[in-house]
C-alpha cells in the first residue's frame, strides 16, 4: 500500500508540474504587402491577417518610410482576425517598415515589423500624416487579459495529491 501511495504521489506531482499554458496566441499568417515584397506602387492600405481574432482595442499599426516618416492615413480597423489601416500614398522609392503591436484573444501582446521596398516615388504623395493610434502600457494590457493562469490548478492537485497520500500512509500506520 505505501509503495501505490509513492508512485501516486510522483503520478500527481509529474502531472503537476507538467500543466503549461496553452500556446493560443495570436501569429501572422499573411499580410499586404507581403514581407520583403518589391513594389511599384504605393498601395491603399496596409492589411495584417492572423491566426484568430485579435482585440480591436490595442491595434497599433504603422507605416515608416527610412526617413522616419510615418504614413498611415487612420487608426487601424479591426475585424477579427484582420487589421486594415489606410495609408495615403507614400514619399521616395525606398524601404518602408510596417510595425505593429496587436493583442491576441487570450490578452498577449504580438508585436512585430514587415519590410517592403517602394520602387517608384508615390505621385500622389500628400503629406504625411502622424500615427492616429493610441499607445498603451503593458499594464492596461494585463488588466484586460481574459486567459487565466493555470498554476493554481497544478498546485491545487499538487495540494490534494499529497493530502491523500498522507491521509492513506497515516491511516496505514494505525
Amino acid at each position: 500500500m505505501k509503495r501505490l501511495a509513492v508512485i501516486a504521489a510522483a503520478i500527481l506531482t509529474a502531472t503537476a508540474l507538467s500543466i503549461a499554458p496553452a500556446a493560443a496566441h495570436a501569429t501572422l499568417q499573411s499580410s499586404n504587402p507581403a514581407e520583403n515584397s518589391v513594389l511599384d506602387a504605393a498601395p491603399d492600405e496596409v492589411t495584417l491577417t492572423f491566426n484568430q481574432s485579435v482585440q480591436s482595442n490595442f491595434a497599433t499599426v504603422t507605416v515608416v518610410g527610412a526617413d522616419g516618416t510615418q504614413w498611415a492615413a487612420s487608426d487601424p480597423v479591426v475585424d477579427g482576425s484582420t487589421v486594415t489601416v489606410d495609408l495615403d500614398g507614400l514619399g521616395a522609392a525606398g524601404e518602408y517598415n510596417i510595425g505593429y503591436r496587436v493583442v491576441s484573444a487570450d490578452g498577449h501582446p504580438i508585436t512585430g515589423s514587415i519590410p517592403f521596398q517602394l520602387t517608384q516615388p508615390s505621385p500622389t504623395s500628400a503629406a504625411p500624416t502622424a500615427p492616429a493610434t493610441t499607445e498603451t502600457t503593458p499594464t492596461a494590457v494585463e488588466e484586460t487579459a481574459s486567459g487565466f493562469p493555470l498554476w493554481p490548478i497544478g498546485a491545487a492537485v499538487a495540494v490534494v495529491g499529497a493530502a491523500g497520500v498522507l491521509f492513506a500512509l497515516r491511516k496505514r500506520s494505525n
